[in-house]
């Protein structure tokens, strides 16, 4: 099966998300649509750029160094002094993997910093009442769910930071406590060993869980505005959701998936 284009998966989920709001639509003519569309293509740009520079240039770059030291080494006058090991060749590869870890979550995070006000700034637009919470407060006043907090309720987050940890503070050492159960593999009188094909799929994991957050800061702002008065919200809802029964539903489901969403999976 051909792998859907990451660009146009995260375009689609917009169109659905703006589907719901009438004569709102995801185009350049749109001025929230253009600036919607703007930061998507922006954000996976910069996402795969920093995937593909250390698949494509820095990992190989340490490969090719290490044959080169080998052979250095091979040729010199010298060589009977050096006893090198396999793995300590190795290092200068694994350690440049970690720090595509540690540079991957300071990614994340500014993604997530820079996409709560332009999902503010949309909401804002659709309430006249002035009764908009920002969605960070929101999600902290109503489900008690600090989103600054979340890092370890999903898998792929709490591996990036937990390993960005290790670097930044243990030396690339596996002892950041406490220690995730599904990475307690690790072992903690070595430095962390990661292939570039590992670190490749848990960049298009967290390029993934970036979608993921798109798609659960717009339900955050849909069960807020289903949550006001109804009749201050009815002219801006399409026709076939111009019911308060209906949107009463709606809301008591859409706080039913966030929670579900926000349980801490994986171990």
């Amino acid at each position: 099966m051909k792998k859907q284009n990451s660009i146009d998966l995260i375009v689609e989920n917009l169109i659905k998300e703006f589907s719901k709001i009438k004569n709102f639509e995801l185009t350049q003519d749109d001025p929230m649509g253009s600036k919607f569309f703007n930061f998507v293509v922006r954000l996976i740009s910069e996402f795969n750029a920093y995937q593909n520079l250390f698949i494509q240039y820095y990992l190989p770059a340490s490969r090719k160094s290490i044959i080169e030291t080998k052979r250095e080494i091979k040729n010199s006058k010298y060589r009977k002094y050096f006893h090198i090991t396999e793995e300590e060749f190795l290092e200068n590869y694994y350690e440049t993997t970690r720090l595509g870890y540690v540079g991957a979550y300071h990614k994340y995070e500014g993604y997530i910093n820079r996409l709560l006000p332009l999902m503010d700034e949309f909401f804002t637009d659709l309430d006249y009442n002035g009764q908009f919470v920002p969605l960070k407060d929101y999600l902290k006043k109503e489900f008690d769910i600090d989103i600054n907090k979340t890092t370890n309720n999903f898998y792929t987050t709490r591996k990036i930071n937990w390993i960005s940890n290790c670097v930044k503070h243990y030396d690339g050492f596996p002892i950041k406590q406490p220690i995730p159960e599904l990475l307690n593999y690790f072992d903690e009188t070595k430095k962390i060993q990661i292939e570039s094909k590992e670190f490749k799929s848990d960049m298009e994991n967290l390029i993934a869980h970036n979608n993921l957050m798109l798609s659960t800061f717009f339900l955050i702002g849909f069960h807020q505005f289903f949550g006001f008065e109804f009749a201050s919200i009815k002219d801006q809802l399409k026709p076939e959701n111009q019911e308060e029964a209906k949107i009463i539903k709606m809301h008591k489901d859409l706080k039913f998936v966030i929670n579900g969403i926000f349980l801490k999976n994986g171990a």
